[in-house]
């Protein structure tokens, strides 16, 4: 007897929970353990302190005068957060509390739609998986727009196939917030993805072109409107140099246009070849394409019957005799990995929309090795068990001295960086105080549990060990090992050291020309996102900071104008990887007078 929906609501409630907490225990006791030191995450958590400090919730500033071309929702959600948790104080916590937040709810949507369409353990499973895998929750774990994107562009691909399903009004509206807020962390692409792969979707379902072709106007239309409002502001304070940027962004972009031709300073970004995607697909699902791979040995492989016209034909008629959920979720994965492919400018996080939907075949393929390949699914849970027993080992030795990692480290590297971070770790490991002792805690009952379930034959079981052990690996790296290699490599202390010593407030200045110099993002914000553009203003005196590679130019360049006075040199253990300089600076001509 198929169950009615409320039933249905009730019966899926606790794995739904259990998967919540699960995704929410992966990440959200550990995001503000570490400081920022990478260029990214400061990037954006500063345009949340500009908004806060000098109301600008429509343009925000960051970095001097750059200001932010892309739309704000996540630095409107991190200024919210910082006002709400913490008095006003943008931190690490409420800058990577939004992707985090999305990246849970992102999980609680993925399951509740596939549960209620399929069964509940390879939905259970496919969620295990996007939880644990190395891309998604990377992304989940940092300040960036990544993840709050995925969320709108997963939750609103799904609602759009839920509104094809059943024609209720609320469904098209709901459908149309989720766009609108996609739009709103990153422009138009939130309404064009999903649009074109809900248009797939009606196609293969034999709706005449352009019926399909109405029916995602009817979507993308009204989903504008709100995001268009933003836009308009935007273009009455910043004017033809937002119109510049926002085209050049989603437009010149997608379409491999050069700097010349956009007529503006406009980076394409980093450009990869049109095969990046799979490879970078294979990195994502770590670990679980180690257990994708370990299948590979265990199939029987037949010989395709017939010429290549043939087997492409089988192989579209298969696709299209798919269950309709998971037809929808194979056009979930190629659409946007086609629509990726198109631009130069390629990066591992636009995918992560597709994630969710090929881990539900993922799953499926699990389950059947767990039922009939098992030696499968018992060799991956044991490699995951072996790093676990591995990191516990190499913990406990160097915290008892029995091994000195960073003496054994200059037998097989004369890398300074690597050394350096080994050190790194032998110092952790010999004081790895309570939350050192909770991670290793949590490794050895990953541990324990899968040696327990690996002596029986409960198949299923060890498969959801390896989750267990893989969340275990997580939650030691993101308490314990991260954290600290993230403070050691932060421009924190060389901040709070320079600010406590000098008074840097509105006068100090950098170069923001990141053809020429490298931008100090990660200083910027732990100064209170106050640097100024030496090159505009052109100050009679005050502070100057820069990196030790660039300053030579920079005194040649200004040397009948200015005097550089040194004040300070940071270490070279930053995110730019060398000594950031802090200058005195006064102009000659007042020097003269």
């Amino acid at each position: 007897m198929k169950k009615t929906h409320f039933l249905q609501t009730l019966y899926l409630q606790k794995p739904l929970i259990l998967i919540l907490l699960i995704a929410a225990l992966s990440t959200l006791p550990w995001l503000g353990l570490g400081d920022f030191y990478t260029k990214g995450e400061p990037r954006e958590a500063a345009l949340a302190i500009s908004m806060i400090e000098k109301g600008e919730w429509i343009i925000p500033s960051n970095y001097a005068d750059e200001f932010a071309y892309k739309p704000p929702l996540n630095h409107w959600l991190i200024s919210g957060f910082s006002l709400a948790l913490n008095g006003g104080e943008v931190t690490p916590f409420t800058s990577r509390l939004p992707s985090a937040l999305a990246f849970i709810a992102m999980i609680g949507v993925s399951f509740m739609f596939f549960a209620r369409r399929r069964p509940i353990l390879e939905s259970f499973i496919a969620c295990l998986i996007v939880i644990t895998c190395f891309e998604i929750h990377r992304a989940a774990m940092t300040t960036r727009v990544d993840m709050l994107l995925t969320f709108f562009l997963v939750a609103g691909t799904i609602q759009l196939y839920t509104w094809s399903e059943k024609r209720r009004f609320g469904q098209l509206v709901s459908a149309w917030i989720l766009l609108s807020m996609a739009t709103l962390v990153k422009g138009p692409v939130g309404i064009v993805l999903p649009c074109l792969v809900f248009g797939t979707l009606l196609l293969t379902q034999k709706v005449n072109f352009f019926r399909a072709v109405g029916k995602c106007v009817i979507v993308a239309l009204p989903a504008l409107l709100i995001p268009l409002v933003w836009y308009y502001a935007a273009y009455q304070v910043q004017g033809d140099a937002f119109f510049d940027k926002v085209f050049a962004e989603n437009f010149g972009r997608f379409l491999r246009m050069d700097t010349e031709t956009l007529g503006t300073d406009y980076n394409l970004g980093v450009e990869n070849p049109w095969y990046y995607y799979p490879f970078i697909l294979l990195a994502g699902f770590l670990p679980w394409t180690i257990l994708l791979v370990i299948s590979l040995f265990f199939i029987k492989y037949t010989k395709p019957q017939g010429g290549f016209k043939a087997i492409c034909i089988k192989c579209f008629n298969k696709i299209m005799a798919m269950d309709k959920v998971l037809l929808f979720s194979f056009i979930a994965i190629v659409i946007p990995l086609l629509f990726f492919t198109i631009p130069a400018s390629k990066r591992s996080t636009y995918i992560m929309l597709v994630y969710p939907f090929i881990s539900i075949f993922i799953a499926r393929f699990f389950i059947y090795l767990a039922e009939m390949k098992p030696k499968a699914i018992r060799i991956s849970t044991l490699i995951l068990v072996g790093i676990c027993v591995l990191m516990v080992l190499v913990v406990g030795l160097a915290y008892a001295g029995i091994i000195n990692i960073e003496e054994i480290s200059h037998s097989f590297s004369k890398r300074e960086r690597t050394l350096r971070d080994i050190k790194i770790f032998s110092d952790l490991f010999q004081n790895p105080g309570w939350i050192g002792l909770f991670g290793i805690t949590i490794l050895i009952l990953a541990i324990g549990n899968s040696i327990y379930l690996l002596k029986r034959k409960m198949n299923v079981k060890v498969l959801m060990a390896g989750f267990g052990v893989m969340l275990a690996i997580n939650i030691f790296m993101d308490s314990f090992l991260l954290p600290t290699f993230k403070n050691t490599y932060s421009p924190r202390h060389f901040a709070e050291y320079i600010s406590d010593k000098y008074e840097l407030k509105d006068n100090t200045y950098v170069m923001n020309n990141l053809l020429e110099y490298k931008n100090l993002y990660g200083l910027n914000f732990y100064l209170g996102n106050n640097f100024k553009n030496f090159e505009k203003e052109q100050p009679d005196s005050g502070f100057f900071i820069i990196m030790i590679e660039s300053i030579d130019d920079i005194k040649e360049k200004y040397k009948e104008k200015y005097e550089f006075i040194q004040l300070e040199s940071s270490d070279k253990f930053n995110e730019n990887k060398d000594h950031m300089l802090l200058f005195k600076l006064k102009r000659k001509q007042m020097l003269a007078n």
